[in-house]
């Protein structure tokens, strides 16, 4: 099969900066991301309650290259409908290919744009447990598409919920709960064997999203043996520098 392009693959991830908007919410772009540190749940925050979209909902991310600390670019993200499936729609900027995520609830993904290509699953899969509290536990199987390869590829993920955390991002500091998916899957690459994935989000209930993510993996390149150890995918940090909520 043909490898993915990287061009196209660099375009996917959001290179170039989303632009300006008038009356965002915004901090100190120039701010680093602090490690987070351990709070209690706030009063009434678990279970976690799920948001109330609206179309026109807006929220800007920083990518960052966790290899070497480069500032890959700006990604802007928008509800654009909300019935019967909410969709959100992923820009890049500066003329970069649009993307769409689609999502059965706020928190039950359909067709997914943060890892290296856009996937549809069979069945959609939570990015947040429904009623998330800390200690739980989900685990989910579903196979998905690639745009690369039609043929459905297995997908299993396994979510914890970690416990709330303070988080320092470009739009602010956060009282965040957070959760760790783990993901085992077969690559549209067929010559990535055993790959796994670790992604990492911190969802922040004032902002309706998640402030903060990160995601990684590993494979074994060229061979299953594992003769020339373990490869790494790339390592990407999304950071909220701000949003905008529609008028309620």
């Amino acid at each position: 099969m043909p490898h993915p392009d990287p061009s196209r693959r660099r375009a996917l991830r959001g290179l170039l900066a989303a632009p300006a908007w008038a009356g965002v919410v915004l901090g100190a772009l120039g701010a680093g991301c602090a490690n987070p540190s351990a709070v209690p749940a706030p009063t009434g925050a678990e279970p976690l309650r799920s948001p109330s979209l609206r179309v026109g909902d807006r929220w800007r991310y920083r990518l960052t290259n966790l290899y070497n600390g480069g500032t890959v670019g700006e990604t802007a993200v928008e509800v654009i409908a909300v019935s019967p499936e909410i969709r959100l729609r992923v820009d890049p900027g500066q003329g970069q290919a649009v993307l769409e995520e689609r999502y059965a609830d706020a928190w039950t993904v359909i067709a997914e744009t943060l890892y290296d290509a856009p996937m549809v699953f069979d069945t959609p899969m939570p990015v947040v447990p429904p009623g998330a509290r800390t200690g739980q536990f989900l685990a989910s199987r579903t196979r998905y598409r690639s745009e690369y390869w039609s043929q459905p590829l297995d997908w299993a993920q396994r979510l914890r919920v970690l416990g709330w955390e303070r988080v320092a991002v470009p739009a602010g500091t956060f009282d965040a709960l957070r959760i760790e998916k783990v993901i085992d899957f077969r690559h549209p690459d067929f010559f990535r064997y055993l790959p796994e994935r670790v992604d990492t989000l911190w969802y922040a209930p004032e902002v309706g999203r998640w402030v903060q993510r990160e995601w990684t993996g590993t494979y074994m390149p060229g061979s299953p043996t594992g003769r020339m150890g373990r490869a790494r995918e790339e390592r990407t940090r999304w950071a909220l520098t701000g949003w905008q909520p529609a008028p309620r």
